[in-house]
């Protein structure tokens, strides 16, 4: 059994979860209450009924842990159990056809934003993870690359190594990037 689940993957800690280890919840609750209280937010624009949306998909996610998938994303389950509950929360309190109709649409406008800036929130912290896991040297080429825009020479002749060295660290990031990128975008849909 794993003594503390920072810094471990989620599939990893949803093992953990599954098998019913409490420390294993609290992690994913910490690592995932703040995201899941911003989405039920944009979409109910209530604090309190938020709070109480999120705690219900933890209840629920608890409670359900030993039919949960490994293989699937936890962040794309419980976005997708917040999102349902804070639109029946929505559906169930508007009472007119007209408030309806009128909150519906600008709920979908605001759940369509919010949700590209989530989604955009996440791929940058998973990119920020998976460039943490590169060695210094290929991380430094590649950030100094795509992120401070120098070109390949002006890189070799900061580091003090090959133009060619600098190519073969920009070309294995960059498939190290793709390769896990896609990973997370294929279990996220």
């Amino acid at each position: 059994m794993i003594k503390s689940y920072i810094g471990v993957n989620d599939t990893v800690v949803m093992k953990g979860l599954i098998s019913g280890d409490e420390r294993a919840f609290s992690e994913l609750y910490k690592r995932y209450y703040y995201r899941l209280l911003f989405i039920a937010k944009a979409i109910t624009k209530s604090q309190e009924i938020s709070e109480g949306i999120v705690q219900e998909v933890f209840l629920k996610i608890w409670e359900r842990r030993k039919v949960l998938k490994v293989s699937g994303s936890f962040h794309s389950f419980a976005y997708t159990m917040v999102k349902n509950l804070s639109l029946n929360y929505i559906r169930d309190n508007a009472t007119r056809a007209g408030f309806r109709q009128d909150l519906f649409r600008k709920m979908c406008d605001a759940f369509h934003h919010t949700e590209n800036e989530v989604w955009l929130n996440l791929m940058q912290e998973h990119l920020d993870d998976i460039l943490k896991r590169l060695s210094e040297r290929r991380r430094s080429v590649y950030e100094l690359s795509r992120q401070e825009g120098l070109s390949h020479d002006e890189i070799a002749q900061r580091l003090g190594i090959t133009k060619q060295s600098v190519k073969n660290h920009i070309t294995k990031a960059m498939q190290i990037i793709r390769l896990e990128m896609q990973e997370i975008v294929g279990t996220s849909s």
